[in-house]
């Protein structure tokens, strides 16, 4: 693994917010060149706990973050942020330029493939297009796109990843709150694989 000098070939930014799919990505590369770009889900980023327990370290971009979050009345917390992977893959591409890094991974499961425009295969064929054209040009990775949330979960469980460290609430409170759609979608997922033990502690048990 290469972190925090000149990147080797082969290097990649690993795009991460703190959910279940970003901690299962970040574990199974964890012996990789990677640079992890951490985007804090509601507030909080669940990937920077599991970075700091795999001594890896990572850029988080608060303050980008902040300025979102910022425009966002408090009733609409729960709301996700428009176009979110345009906004994010835009950032990740400069930064992987920046460091050296010809690839950028995202931790985009099966089901998340069309639940939102900036997540349909039309909008990664045509940002994988763009990516190519710059220069240097960029590759983009989706390696968790064949599998279902679950499947994630039972893939990652296998291999040990700690997911009591992950987040997924859009609220951020230090509990998740249990009843936003990301919280209800992690519950649900869990209870697919047959995990629920080990999911983290909502608010009200």
């Amino acid at each position: 693994m290469q972190t925090g000098c000149a990147p080797l070939e082969g290097s990649s930014v690993l795009l991460l917010s703190g959910g279940v799919e970003s901690a299962t990505l970040l574990y199974l590369w964890k012996d990789k060149s990677i640079w992890p770009l951490l985007w804090p889900e509601g507030g909080r980023c669940g990937t920077e706990s599991l970075s700091a327990a795999l001594g890896i370290s990572g850029e988080v971009t608060g303050r980008v973050g902040e300025a979102f979050r910022a425009l966002q009345a408090p009733a609409r917390l729960h709301v996700p942020l428009p176009h979110r992977n345009l906004a994010l893959l835009s950032l990740a591409a400069s930064y992987a330029t920046q460091v050296g890094c010809p690839t950028l991974a995202l931790a985009l499961n099966k089901e998340d493939l069309g639940s939102y425009s900036s997540s349909s295969e039309d909008f990664l064929t045509n940002f994988r297009r763009l990516t190519t054209s710059l220069t240097p040009p960029l590759s983009v990775e989706t390696p968790l796109d064949h599998l279902s949330k679950a499947d994630v979960i039972r893939s990652g469980a296998s291999s040990g990843v700690p997911y009591r460290l992950s987040y997924s609430c859009m609220v951020g409170r230090p509990l998740h709150c249990g009843r936003c759609s990301q919280c209800k979608q992690r519950r649900r997922a869990f209870e697919d694989a047959g995990l629920s033990d080990l999911d983290a502690p909502y608010e009200g048990g």
